[in-house]
């Protein structure tokens, strides 16, 4: 899964921008959506970065990687490192190799545990050239940060919906309320507790957003 490794690669010394998005598939693939790399066997989850090299180098950045990531038994959860594969820029190839060899090497016979205390062996991470990255649904940026924020909003509908305000309110606001809306505090609360539900089923349904992040794209929102 992207959510968690994206917010808490975010959360370190120079990392600028995380953005959450599908690659790994094969040449002349379509682009995809989150049904098809849910229910297919092509694309992978996977997690773009930018960041500053003069605050934190890609060997480190690397080992967040090993320690944020949460991998599965499937392609779309597969824990790979995407390097350019051209002579030009193989610099992060030849880094990316010299990381996994030197991890395997020092953790030979050990249990080596990530970010939530899995045991994982660092021979599990692949390394497959760069190809097409493509940024996934708004709905899945800043997943976590948007839903702890939709969770708060919705304990407070809850409260409201069932007259935990009564008594801080008073009963000449809430009468107030009913005569400028025509409706009771507790029914409006209901209301918009199942707009927003409604809303986040849709938008799971109906948003299609998936574009094509071309080199340097990310970059220049950031300097933007």
């Amino acid at each position: 899964c992207f959510w968690e490794p994206a917010e808490s690669l975010l959360q370190q010394p120079g990392v600028l921008s995380t953005t959450v998005g599908y690659t790994g598939a094969p040449p002349n693939k379509p682009p995809p959506t989150y049904d098809t790399v849910c229910f297919g066997n092509d694309y992978v989850e996977a997690v773009r970065v930018v960041y500053d090299d003069d605050i934190i180098n890609y060997t480190t950045l690397l080992d967040k990687f090993f320690e944020f990531q949460k991998p599965g038994m499937s392609r779309q959860y597969s824990s790979i490192i995407f390097v350019p594969n051209n002579e030009d820029e193989n610099v992060e190839k030849e880094e990316a190799i010299k990381w996994k060899s030197t991890a395997i090497l020092q953790t030979k016979g050990k249990q080596q545990r990530n970010g939530d205390n899995t045991i994982l062996p660092y021979d599990i991470v692949q390394i497959e050239p760069l190809s097409p990255f493509y940024r996934a649904e708004e709905y899945h940026q800043s997943y976590w940060k948007k839903q702890r924020g939709r969770a708060i909003l919705a304990i407070l509908l809850l409260a409201g919906s069932s007259g935990a305000y009564d008594d801080l309110l008073g009963g000449g606001a809430m009468e107030r309320i009913e005569v400028v809306t025509g409706y009771s505090f507790d029914t409006i609360c209901n209301a918009v507790f199942l707009i927003g539900a409604a809303w986040m089923i849709l938008e799971r349904l109906i948003v299609r957003d998936v574009r094509e992040l071309k080199s340097g794209d990310l970059i220049s929102e950031v300097i933007m």
